[in-house]
């Protein structure tokens, strides 16, 4: 008679298991892979930055333009113009509408107050789509990318 008393609640046909009235909160190994350096919601305050996905045919029309771009940037280049308005005017000399194009002088560096040579470009073609780059004394670069809803095609400075 004692032996079957003992057993422990839920063990005998018919038994109700038994529901602990305390748990303790679940162990959780820590992970032993690199953590990001960025913080944890670094993805949304940098929402503002995503830019908007090409067609393939806004694609298409950007590596034309890039290609139109690229030989009167590099002829700037080679004669060592690196003004913004030089830089401007040979994208009007193409064509292309002024108000499509955004031209600036580079930024000075950090703790600097003078800008390196050279001139950045935006030139929005399509409904979302921009070729950007610039005017450097070592390069001239062109990058087909999507417009951002809250900037355009020219990232603003930020710190």
């Amino acid at each position: 008679m004692l032996a079957s008393g003992c057993a422990a609640p839920g063990t005998r046909d018919g038994d109700v298991q038994a529901t602990p009235t305390y748990t303790s909160p679940p162990v959780v190994a820590e992970s032993t892979a690199r953590q990001p350096d960025a913080p944890a919601n670094h993805a949304d305050n940098n929402g503002w930055k995503r830019r908007k996905e090409l067609s393939a045919a806004d694609e298409r029309a950007g590596r034309e333009l890039a290609a139109r771009i690229r030989p009167p940037l590099e002829a700037l280049r080679a004669a060592g113009d690196f003004a913004p308005a030089s830089t401007q005017g040979a994208l009007l000399d193409l064509g292309i509408q002024a108000d499509a194009i955004e031209v600036t002088a580079m930024r000075p560096p950090i703790g600097q107050d003078t800008p390196p040579p050279g001139a950045v470009y935006a030139v929005r073609f399509g409904n979302v789509g921009c070729a950007i780059g610039a005017v450097r004394p070592d390069r001239v670069m062109v990058e087909v990318t999507g417009a951002a809803a809250e900037f355009g095609c020219l990232e603003p400075f930020s710190h």
